[in-house]
């Protein structure tokens, strides 16, 4: 197998593309995500349903439940933050947002212990087919994590920058930044990935107090690696050092 050493600079570019991608798409890719989602979750249900016994499905019930309040919670705070950002409204964003790193942990949470429930209860010849069908959902979940990751950096560019800032920061990424953007695929085009970061910081020097805003937000970024935000650090700093 293939092994995927990531350049931290392509990471970080990887990123920034994901955000531009997210806001250019009015986020419609986070409904279809949650879609296939639900639709493997519910094949989840039919097995345990079909080949679980009768305490397995009671188990699975009742962690059904918690999952299920987890993700109602999450919609909720999604469809009111996405409804802000199309407003252009920062009102009452923060504290919304806020809450919504604890419903990922206890959704997380609840995934283990539902996909542990199966690999112990169901037919060994089952099982299989069953790990496959959770690498899809955690795929999927994975997915909607990184539009997630793209909202929380449009919510700090919302305090920052006006929305014809946010707009100019957007084309100038997709225009310069390999459509093959995916974490998966990256390290396939280092050589794409490499002129981009070039490209982006030749654009930065024109607009240096724009993008010293954006580079902050994202080298602030928590679910970052500590590789991604030691890479966007020094490049914050080399773009305030030109700047000053």
């Amino acid at each position: 197998m293939e092994q995927k050493e990531f350049n931290p600079i392509i990471e970080a570019v990887v990123t920034i593309r994901q955000y531009a991608l997210s806001v250019s798409d009015n986020w419609s890719s986070m409904k279809a995500l949650g879609a296939v989602l639900k639709e493997d979750m519910d094949k989840a249900t039919g097995m345990i349903n079909i080949y679980g016994l009768d305490a397995t499905k009671q188990q699975w019930a009742s962690e059904l439940i918690d999952y299920n309040a987890s993700k109602s919670h999450l919609e909720d705070i999604m469809q009111f933050v996405i409804s802000r950002i199309k407003e252009k409204s920062t009102e009452g964003l923060s504290a919304r947002w806020n809450d919504y790193p604890g419903h990922v942990s206890t959704m997380e949470a609840s995934y283990e212990k539902m996909k542990g429930l199966g690999q112990t209860s169901l037919p060994e010849n089952k099982r299989g087919a069953w790990g496959e069908l959770w690498k899809g959902i955690m795929d999927s979940h994975k997915s909607i994590g990184r539009e997630a990751k793209a909202i929380g950096i449009q919510l700090g560019l919302m305090k920052k920058c006006t929305p014809d800032e946010i707009d100019e920061l957007s084309d100038t990424i997709l225009k310069n930044i390999p459509s093959s953007y995916s974490t998966d695929d990256a390290h396939k085009y280092t050589e794409e990935y490499m002129a981009a970061y070039e490209q982006l910081k030749k654009e930065a020097s024109q607009k240096k107090t724009l993008w010293d805003r954006f580079l902050d937000i994202l080298a602030g970024g928590t679910q970052q690696t500590p590789a991604q935000r030691v890479m966007m650090q020094r490049w914050v700093d080399g773009e305030k050092g030109d700047a000053h």
